[in-house]
């Protein structure tokens, strides 16, 4: 134990006195915080909506089929139950529940015509208004179709309490998720790499150094690494931009903590596959970029093109980013985010289970 602790302060010295590894592994994600929350990119988007057709008939085929040809609607089907979750938690901007009795013809004398009742997110108020314009619309237009005057077609207007969420509140648990993996991926494979070029490995395997320690100095350098600059991040956020922490700093930082031990063990992994330097950058690249854009870093995941999603929500980022979010943004606990947690600890057996066949300390 007295050996890891050595080998970790003096580790974490070393890299304290590196200012280039400093400024990139703190300074740049700071800048992409504060550019991306000052631009607010995420102000208006396409309106989601939900649709629970309950009615199941031809008229309702016909006006779900015009909400989804219009490209401003992003549409999918939902029951009501679960649309109305989503609503709660600003994941979806409206909800419509077409009746069982929905049906676009004349009403008859004394007989009601059917409602349509439209749910809408009172977080988003600009993208409710223009679905509930958009769906005025429509019916107006299928109305004067059958009866040249009156609507056919009644709605309701319901409203429905969310989550006031702004861009920076959706981007700062993204950039400490992409911060996590890119220091530890990054750090370790390109330490890892140069010493062992420099033949340093391979003289620290002649001393009394024990394998298991000199690793655990390691894991233990960047999770104390990683644990400031979750820190520094998260300040930043607070007092620059206002974002609250809704469920608690101890649960994301645990999070942050066990994303970090996935991506350590792809990192040494990484280390022990790389033979020169410069091969560390372009493998690293290999795997963070792909994450870098369908894992929600800057912008939701469900961006992503529909026939590849299955895969990026199983991306380890992913992972990380969903539950960090979900803790940050809707004050989920540790077991609210078991899933993603399960998710985090196959990785990380996966990424162990790697690490041991590639890093052989004999090739050095």
């Amino acid at each position: 134990m007295r050996q890891t602790v050595r080998l970790f302060a003096l580790l974490l010295r070393g890299y304290l006195r590196d200012r280039t590894a400093l400024f990139f592994s703190l300074i740049v994600p700071l800048m992409l915080m504060v550019i991306f929350g000052y631009l607010n990119l995420g102000d208006f988007g396409r309106v989601t909506v939900a649709i629970d057709d309950q009615a199941k008939n031809q008229s309702s085929a016909q006006l779900v089929q015009i909400l989804e040809g219009i490209p401003t609607l992003q549409v999918t089907e939902l029951s009501t139950a679960e649309a109305l979750t989503k609503l709660r938690r600003t994941e979806l901007d409206m909800l419509i529940v077409i009746p069982k009795d929905f049906v676009i013809a004349p009403a008859r004398p004394g007989q009601t015509v059917p409602e349509l009742v439209v749910y809408g997110d009172d977080a988003r108020p600009q993208q409710v208004a223009v679905g509930r314009q958009i769906v005025a619309q429509v019916i107006d237009r299928l109305s004067f179709a059958v009866t040249q005057t009156a609507p056919v077609v009644a709605v309701k207007d319901e409203s429905v309490q969310g989550v006031r969420l702004r861009y920076v509140d959706f981007l700062v648990p993204g950039i400490l998720g992409v911060n996590i993996m890119q220091l530890a991926i990054f750090s370790v494979a390109f330490a890892l790499v140069a010493d062992k070029q420099r033949g340093v490995l391979r003289r620290i395997m002649a001393t009394p150094v024990r394998v298991p320690n000199l690793l655990a100095a390691h894991v233990l350098t960047r999770l104390v690494i990683a644990t400031g600059q979750v820190a520094v991040l998260l300040l930043v956020a607070l007092i620059l931009f206002n974002v609250t922490i809704v469920g608690g700093l101890v649960p994301l930082v645990i999070v942050a903590l066990l994303g970090t031990i996935l991506f350590l063990t792809i990192g040494f992994a990484l280390a022990g596959w790389a033979t020169t330097e410069n091969q560390v950058p372009a493998i690293a690249q290999l795997i963070t970029l792909p994450q870098f854009f369908f894992s929600g870093v800057f912008f939701s995941k469900n961006a992503a093109p529909e026939l590849i999603r299955p895969v990026t929500n199983l991306l380890p980022l992913t992972l990380l980013n969903d539950a960090l979010r979900e803790i940050s943004v809707q004050g989920a606990t540790l077991w609210d985010v078991r899933t993603q947690i399960l998710g985090l600890l196959i990785w990380t057996v996966a990424g162990f289970i790697l690490a041991v066949r590639l890093f052989r300390f004999e090739k050095f």
